[in-house]
């Protein structure tokens, strides 16, 4: 059975389409709203569905503030009871049967399953976001699911400690990082059965948090890095994937490379892309 935990912040407009996506599949056990300090009427609308199906809890900080996502995820983790989570922002929803073939996949000892996702942007463009079955790939590319695409272990999650309400950004891939580093069974679900509104307002695109945002993706990836190398798994490979994602990030946001790239893997690696996208130009004609 599964968990659902919902964060809310002046979600009123979208907090149904969510709902509506979980509340009638058959794995879910309870549904967590969990309020994050709305002004927008959401709290009424969180208790009226709450009072209507029983397997729906509503939560809220103390005195209702508005402590972030990451706060309401991790409150809504420590009232769960199923074995398995499935975190739902509010503005995003889940295709029918996402979480019932999920849950086929898990086994003893996973820790999570790496799921795909559709990017629906305002102007209707979809964006198909595969994850990379290698798991350090993708965690160094940004590449490994996403909080709503994937499904967690409950206990796996506890036990490293839940979302890190400090970070600002890059909230979930630190925590697959601390996950997979105790962890590391996954599996991965290769269907795309997850759907992520995106909004002209989010954190992830709010230019006043660009330089935050920046300087968290890099630290993570130095972390990455640095247990890598004392695991002695930073072999050609993980050098390679490293130097490029890390130096590709550094030209797009105009930041000074990091003294541990290596520009000659960068050099190859920006070659590949390019090539790549030489062939796939060709094979749409």
């Amino acid at each position: 059975m599964v968990s659902v935990i919902i964060p809310v912040f002046n979600n009123k407009s979208t907090l149904e389409r969510a709902l509506s996506s979980v509340i009638n599949e058959t794995e879910v056990l309870e549904v967590f709203i969990v309020d994050d300090g709305s002004t927008d009427g959401s709290i009424i609308l969180a208790e009226q569905f709450a009072t209507k199906y029983e397997n729906i809890k509503f939560l809220h900080h103390p005195y209702n503030e508005n402590r972030g996502a990451t706060a309401s995820r991790n409150l809504g983790l420590s009232k769960a009871s199923s074995e398995w989570i499935q975190f739902l922002d509010a503005d995003d929803e889940l295709l029918p049967d996402k979480l019932a073939g999920q849950l086929k996949l898990t086994l003893s000892g996973i820790s999570m399953v790496v799921g795909n996702s559709i990017h629906v942007y305002p102007n209707g463009r979809m964006h198909y976001r595969k994850s990379d079955n290698n798991i350090w790939k993708g965690l160094i590319r940004s590449k490994l699911g996403d909080t709503c695409a994937n499904l967690w272990h409950r206990q796996s999650l506890i036990k490293v400690g839940g979302w890190d309400e400090k970070l600002s950004s890059s909230q979930e891939y630190d925590m697959m990082f601390r996950l997979v580093s105790d962890f590391p069974n996954v599996v991965f679900d290769n269907r795309y059965l997850t759907l992520i509104h995106k909004t002209e307002n989010s954190i992830s695109t709010n230019p006043n948090k660009k330089e935050q945002r920046m300087q968290n993706w890099i630290a993570l990836r130095q972390r990455i890095r640095i247990y890598l190398v004392w695991k002695r798994e930073f072999g050609i490979k993980n050098q390679y994937n490293w130097s490029g994602a890390v130096g590709l990030f550094c030209d797009i946001n105009v930041v000074e490379y990091p003294a541990e790239i290596s520009m000659l893997f960068y050099r190859i690696y920006k070659l590949e892309l390019e090539i790549k996208k030489i062939l796939h130009q060709i094979t749409k004609r």
